[in-house]
């Protein structure tokens, strides 16, 4: 072995790769949809681009891809969790580790549940969050019930949020960071897709996760999207979850632009989550080719997803970040970009997003002579 391989070793997930023979993009893809048909229909399609799985396998990526593709890796690859996954190896560390058991802290519910109470009754208007700094004792749904001095409303937001810890595999710390957002709607995650034709008109989908920390129950939620051109009034289908069906109630359309409100039903219940969605067609990109999306609520992962058709070639792309003071500073970090045959593609993600901060990509491609 090289003295390179010893001191920066491959992450578990190539190895793995390369003994099932995964390794080439196209069977990667193939194997990940037969993955996420069991764990979620919706996200078959929906897999790693090719240059955040060359990511992947490098071992660049910091912490853990998103929860929804942890739980599709986690079923190509059973009984290794997420984190085994991108633990870097060297060749004899073949052995199968035992699954780590968590150890319930009654002092940490107490503490989850206070702070629930605690911003039920009064929400902080703005809270720093962001990846955790250091992993936090677990804390189980039996220690919650010996905490004394605790609400219903708290309880019950709490045993919902370690339900919603375990299926999303978050850590303990992030459970904690959610705490702190009780009576807050928060997205765990908000992607939107942008597939654009070679003469500019575009399919947007958006895809919002929603989990409710508030003690009201969710039945709406508001939209509203601009283009810069757009043919006669912007068609708007909805997109429901499995458990939960969504209709388009139109605001306000003008030439440009339409506000809309996403009606649910059933709505969603304190401590729930749901996936509300919506498929706007009928805008077109002219000239103007870029996208800002304004953050309305605690956001943990933002996915913007842009396919170019034919564009062929990328003359430019950069994209920014602004916060609610209306300072602004490079996103560039979280943007990758790639060609498909003669499309261009351009993923932007970031993590733990505030209300009233704003995400813009910009990009230019060769325009047609007039």
């Amino acid at each position: 072995m090289d003295e390179q391989a010893k001191t920066n070793p491959p992450v578990r997930l190539k190895a793995l790769l390369r003994e099932r023979h995964w390794q080439t993009y196209r069977t990667f893809s193939t194997e990940y949809d037969k993955a996420a048909r069991k764990v979620d229909p919706s996200l078959v399609g929906r897999g790693p681009s090719r240059a955040q799985l060359h990511r992947w396998i490098s071992g660049d990526v910091k912490g853990l891809p998103y929860p929804d593709h942890c739980r599709v890796l986690e079923k190509m690859f059973p009984g290794w969790s997420a984190e085994q996954l991108f633990e870097r190896v060297t060749s004899d560390q073949t052995e199968r580790p035992p699954a780590a058991g968590g150890h319930a802290s009654p002092d940490r519910a107490a503490e989850l549940l206070k702070t629930i109470d605690q911003n039920l009754q009064a929400p902080q208007g703005d809270i720093d969050w962001g990846p955790p700094a250091e992993s936090a004792a677990s804390v189980s749904p039996a220690s919650l019930r010996s905490v004394e001095g605790a609400s219903d409303k708290a309880r019950s937001l709490g045993r919902q949020l370690l339900e919603v810890q375990r299926v999303l595999r978050l850590s303990d710390d992030e459970a904690a960071q959610l705490a702190t957002l009780a009576g807050n709607i928060v997205e765990l995650s908000m992607s939107i897709d942008i597939d654009i034709d070679p003469n500019g008109w575009s399919r947007l989908t958006y895809r919002h996760q929603l989990l409710n920390l508030s003690d009201k129950p969710m039945a709406r939620l508001s939209r509203e999207v601009w283009f810069e051109n757009t043919r006669d009034r912007l068609d708007i289908e909805p997109i429901s979850d499995p458990d939960r069906r969504v209709m388009i109630q139109r605001i306000h359309d003008t030439a440009n632009l339409s506000t809309f409100a996403c009606q649910i039903s059933p709505p969603i219940q304190p401590g729930e989550t749901a996936t509300v969605g919506c498929v706007c067609e009928g805008g077109q990109f002219l000239t103007d080719h870029y996208w800002r999306q304004l953050i309305p609520r605690y956001t943990r992962h933002y996915t913007l997803r842009v396919r170019h058709q034919k564009a062929r070639q990328l003359l430019r792309c950069w994209a920014t970040e602004e916060d609610p003071n209306g300072s602004e500073t490079s996103a560039e970090d979280g943007l990758v970009w790639d060609y498909d045959g003669d499309d261009v593609v351009m993923t932007l993600t970031r993590d733990h997003l505030r209300p009233n901060q704003a995400l813009t990509l910009r990009w230019d491609v060769p325009h047609e002579p007039a």
